[in-house]
């Protein structure tokens, strides 16, 4: 075989390697993390707010896994009003889920029913008319 033969077949090799990519790119779907991405942005410093108002809070709610369960532990002496656990999959927004957390101060949601995968955990609650929030990511 001579330099030529050795190059075409290299440079096509290199075309279909760009073509395969192409398509494959082209077919993945992306989400994005919400429609309203622009809105929350402007908002975005008053969930900073809350975020540091949960770190500050001494009696903040806590958020396990434990064993087969995902396990959200609310402070049992504090009146929390609003409360809303939110699980995101940065990868499919169609398995998001939100719970309201409502006459109960533990919240237990079976492993089971969850793909394997990332989650991004959001946990925000309202006291005494303002707002906290919780964000952790955890893998499943």
């Amino acid at each position: 075989m001579n330099w030529g033969k050795g190059i075409a077949i290299t440079l096509a090799l290199f075309i279909g390697f760009i073509m395969y990519m192409v398509v494959n790119m082209m077919s993945t779907k992306i989400d994005l993390e919400s429609d309203d991405y622009y809105e929350k942005e402007i908002n975005y410093s008053q969930e900073l707010n809350a975020i540091g108002r949960d770190k500050a809070f001494a009696e903040r709610p806590t958020i396990q896994l434990s064993g087969d369960h995902l396990l959200v532990q609310l402070p049992a002496e504090i009146e929390l009003t609003n409360t809303v656990f939110f699980l995101r999959r940065p990868n499919d927004e169609n398995k998001d889920m939100r719970f309201d957390i409502k006459g109960t101060k533990t919240f237990t949601l079976a492993k089971s029913g969850l793909e394997k995968g990332s989650y991004q955990v959001v946990l925000s609650y309202t006291i005494d008319g303002e707002d906290y929030m919780q964000r952790r990511k955890i893998t499943i």
